[in-house]
C-alpha cells in the first residue's frame, strides 16, 4: 500500500502531530490532488487548544483528521467519471463538504448542508474530515475549482479566509449605494480581502475598525477610507466618521462580545451586520437596542460559486494577497508565529513539487 506523510490532529488539546497515513484513492467521481500549498488558519489552533467535549468543535466532531482547510494543488489522478480537468491542471479546493441533494443543497447553500453539519458545525476538510495538509488529497469533482495553470500558492488562502469574508457580505453588498457606509470590524486575515472586495464591488465609504495601528493602515492601504481604534470610544468615532448617522452594514469578523456591541450600537435602520468572527460574543438585541428594521445574521462558510468568483477576481489580478511562506517541515514554526502574531501576511505551507 502506498503512502503519504501528513500533518493530523490525533487528540484534542494537543498539538498536530506528523503522520505516515496511506494515501487515498479517487473514486469514479473524484480527483486525486498532488498538494501544492495550504494556508494556515487560526481555527485550526482553536482547534487544537480545545479540551475534550467542549464547544465548538470537541463537543460534536471526533479528532484523528488531517488539518488544512485552504488547500489547492494540481490534478494527478481523475475519476474514470470527471472528464472536464486534466492531469497537471491547477485547482482551489472548496473546503465545505456538501451531499447535494438535501434541502440547502438544492437551493445552492450547501454549506447548510443538513448531512455534512454537526452542531452549529459544518463539517469540512481539516474540520471533521481529511484536510490539505498532507502530499494527496481526494475531493469530490463537484467540490473543486479549476484555477489553470495559476499559482497554487496564491490561491491557497482564498479558499477559507477570502471566500469567507466574501460570502459574508453577500447578504448586503448589493444593498449599498452611494454615500452609504459600511463597517469591517477585524481586518487582519479575513478583514484585509473584505476591504478589497468592497472597494471593487461598492461605492460606499469603508471604514476599517481594529485594536492594532498596523492592521488598520495596511487597511487604509487596501483601500479603506476611514481609520478607527477598536477602542471604548469606537461607535462615537465611526459616528463622526459619517457624518452623525452610523452604517448601513456591519462585517464583524471577530464576533466578541465587544464587537457585537459596537456594531448594534452603530447599525442604521434597514442596516445589516454580518457576523463572521467566531469569538463566542453575545449581545441583546430588541426594541432601542438597535435600529428599526435592521438585520442581524450570522455567516457560515461560503458556497463553490462564491470561491470561483472570489479565484476570478485573482486571476484578473485585482486582489493583493500577502502570504509568508513555509516548508512542509516547519508546519509548528508556522503555528507558533501565527499564534505569536508575528505573521505579515496568511501564513503558506508550500508543498515539494515532487
Amino acid at each position: 500500500m502506498s503512502t503519504m506523510k501528513a500533518y493530523k490532529l490525533v487528540e484534542w488539546g494537543q498539538a498536530g502531530q506528523y503522520v505516515t497515513v496511506p494515501k487515498p484513492t479517487p473514486g469514479p467521481f473524484d480527483v486525486l490532488l498532488r498538494v501544492r500549498a495550504v494556508g494556515l488558519c487560526r481555527s485550526d489552533l482553536d482547534m487544537m487548544d480545545s479540551p475534550p467535549g467542549t464547544d465548538p468543535y470537541a463537543s460534536v466532531l471526533e479528532p484523528d483528521y488531517i488539518l488544512g482547510h485552504e488547500t489547492s494543488g494540481v490534478v494527478e489522478e481523475l475519476g474514470s467519471s470527471v472528464t472536464d480537468l486534466k492531469v497537471g491542471e491547477g485547482v482551489a479546493v472548496h473546503h465545505m463538504r456538501h451531499c447535494g441533494f438535501c434541502e440547502f443543497c438544492e437551493a445552492g447553500i450547501e454549506q447548510h448542508c443538513e448531512y455534512y453539519k454537526r452542531g452549529d458545525i459544518g463539517m469540512t476538510r481539516g474540520c471533521g474530515f481529511d484536510g490539505g495538509l498532507a502530499e494527496f488529497l481526494v475531493v469530490p469533482r463537484t467540490e473543486v475549482v479549476s484555477i489553470g495553470d495559476g499559482d497554487p500558492v496564491i490561491y491557497a488562502p482564498l479558499t477559507d479566509a477570502g471566500v469567507t469574508a466574501y460570502a459574508g457580505m453577500k447578504g448586503f453588498v448589493s444593498q449599498l449605494r452611494p454615500g452609504n457606509s459600511v463597517a469591517v470590524i477585524g481586518v487582519g486575515g479575513l478583514g484585509a480581502y473584505a476591504v478589497q472586495f468592497l472597494k471593487l464591488l461598492t461605492s460606499a465609504q469603508i471604514v476599517a475598525v481594529d485594536n492594532a495601528d498596523s492592521r488598520l493602515k495596511m487597511a487604509t492601504e487596501l483601500g479603506a477610507d476611514v481609520e478607527v481604534l477598536s477602542d471604548s470610544n469606537a461607535a462615537n468615532s465611526i459616528r463622526s466618521a459619517t457624518g452623525g448617522k452610523g452604517v448601513d452594514a456591519v462585517l464583524d469578523l471577530v464576533g466578541s462580545d465587544q464587537t457585537l456591541q459596537l456594531a448594534a450600537n452603530v447599525i442604521r435602520p434597514q442596516g445589516y451586520i454580518s457576523v463572521v468572527g467566531m469569538q463566542g460574543g453575545s449581545v441583546k438585541l430588541g426594541w432601542n437596542l438597535m435600529a428599526t428594521s435592521s438585520k442581524f445574521a450570522l455567516s457560515l462558510g461560503s458556497t463553490r460559486k462564491d470561491l470561483r468568483e472570489v479565484c476570478q477576481l485573482a486571476t484578473d489580478g485585482k486582489l493583493r494577497i500577502d502570504i509568508d511562506r513555509f516548508d512542509f517541515d516547519q508546519i509548528p514554526k508556522a503555528y507558533e508565529k501565527l499564534r505569536k502574531g508575528e505573521l505579515k501576511g496568511r501564513a503558506v505551507i508550500a508543498m515539494p513539487k515532487s
